[in-house]
């Protein structure tokens, strides 16, 4: 049985923090520059050639309402980031635990979870677009 360079355990919790790292870092600079005032990032290509909604329009504008505590703004401008963040969240601590081996949790990826969130973000997708349901579409200002 071959055992492991005496430095490799710090070398699988480097990813995972490197990655959870980012994510605050991005997540901190949203909420410290309003996009409803400043673009931070070229408009969605689906939304500029189509004028339809992706399931990820809106998904700065929500972080910089919660990252405020708007909740009411959050949900308006994307209804599915608490699913997005719960699942992001779920993701990087499943990843966090096997990589250090502290703790396990069920790993979130596969191929019923991938089918599922597919249908989500298509069901999403066609509600935001209906024009009755016209709350589902981001707002773009607060």
């Amino acid at each position: 049985m071959a055992v492991a360079p005496r430095g490799a355990c710090r070398l699988l919790w480097a990813r995972p923090l490197a990655v959870g790292s980012g994510l605050g870092l991005l997540a901190g600079a949203v909420a410290l520059v309003n996009p409803f005032e400043h673009h931070l990032w070229p408009p969605c290509p689906l939304h500029a050639m189509t004028g339809l909604w992706c399931p990820f329009c809106g998904g700065t504008r929500a972080v910089w309402a919660l990252a405020h505590l708007r909740l009411r703004l959050m949900l308006h401008e994307n209804a599915l980031l608490p699913l997005i963040v719960v699942v992001v969240a779920w993701g990087w601590a499943a990843w966090l635990g096997r990589a250090t081996g502290r703790w396990r949790l069920p790993d979130p990826r596969g191929r019923t979870f991938d089918l599922v969130m597919g249908a989500v973000l298509l069901a999403f997708v066609v509600l935001r677009n209906l024009p009755w349901l016209g709350v589902l579409a981001p707002l773009a200002k607060p």
